[in-house]
């Protein structure tokens, strides 16, 4: 049976337009809406890479380090920090040994308002800045002391490093897309999603300084999306009830999990590990999904990342 997503990959400019929509949502926070498309449409490829995401649940998805990183930005002298941006990138020369895992690395950058005011910004000010050739904001980070790692995508980003489909040659306009490739696609989003919906938890747990704004990316990878994490006033949080299909649900939980209070999760049938202690899990249970979509040419242009934090 032929992926629907096959069909839409068919040319470059289907494949465009499905993946404008994605990004969309991932710059507006959407992470919710955004899991359930892409779960759906791994769940219907059916195959290894799905079972790779299954596994890459947001419950084993970590940023460490961020304890540390608030305590750094309360403590800098001088001007206080307004704003922030965090990347996921991989390293370059990565080495191929059979077997090894390949961690991603985390890029930070800390700004005050001398080149761009982030305090009296909105977010789609925000936007427009990353969209810019130049943000305003670029090369003007301060200099503090503070390192985020982040660990639980190794697996899949080997596995996405290793890929025998990473890239759709249309030779024939109009033939369907193969499988592999959009399976592909889907991955790559799929450890986009973690990374922006692990940096939304750090930062509702947590926050950054209280009213700082960040912005997350990734460098170099694909899909090259930001997320706009702009702070709000902090009051008692409306629910949000998060929409699904009643045959994705075998069962429903009395505690919903509290990220769906801030569009970042969408919850599924998907079940974790029964090794996953109760109180590790309290934010992120039962929280699993599928994936979907990318654009296969590659861009010659600098890194959306890279040019935001002007760094080579």
């Amino acid at each position: 049976m032929t992926h629907p997503l096959q069909i839409t990959f068919a040319t470059a400019a289907g494949e465009a337009a499905w993946e404008e929509s994605l990004r969309d949502l991932f710059e507006r926070r959407e992470l919710a809406e955004a899991e359930r498309l892409l779960r759906r449409a791994l769940v219907a490829t059916g195959g290894e890479m799905m079972q790779l995401c299954r596994r890459t649940g947001l419950n084993r998805v970590e940023i460490t380090g961020w304890e540390e990183l608030v305590e750094a930005v309360t403590l800098h002298e001088g001007p206080p920090i307004t704003g922030a941006t965090i990347a996921l990138g991989n390293e370059s020369d990565l080495a191929f040994e059979k077997g090894s895992l390949h961690r991603p690395y985390m890029m930070l950058g800390l700004y005050t308002d001398e080149s761009w005011s982030w305090s009296a910004a909105e977010p789609e000010e925000a936007l427009q800045q990353c969209r810019d050739e130049t943000p305003a904001w670029a090369g003007y980070d301060e200099d503090i002391e503070a390192f985020l790692e982040i660990e639980g995508l190794e697996e899949l980003n080997t596995a996405l490093i290793h890929h025998k489909q990473r890239h759709f040659i249309r030779e024939d306009d109009g033939a369907p897309a193969p499988l592999r490739y959009v399976e592909f696609v889907l991955g790559c989003w799929w450890r986009a999603l973690r990374f922006h919906q692990a940096v939304a938890l750090q930062l509702d747990r947590h926050g950054l300084g209280g009213t700082i704004p960040v912005i997350s990316g990734l460098i170099d990878m694909r899909p090259e999306v930001v997320s706009v994490h702009w702070p709000l006033v902090r009051e008692l949080p409306v629910m949000q009830p998060v929409s699904h299909d009643e045959d994705e649900d075998e069962e429903e939980e009395d505690d919903q999990p509290t990220l769906t209070r801030f569009n970042l999760i969408q919850r599924g049938r998907l079940v974790l590990d029964e090794d996953v202690s109760p109180a590790g899990a309290s934010l992120r249970r039962r929280i699993e999904t599928a994936e979907a979509e990318a654009i296969e040419d590659v861009v010659d242009a600098p890194g959306l990342m890279k040019r935001l934090l002007n760094r080579s």
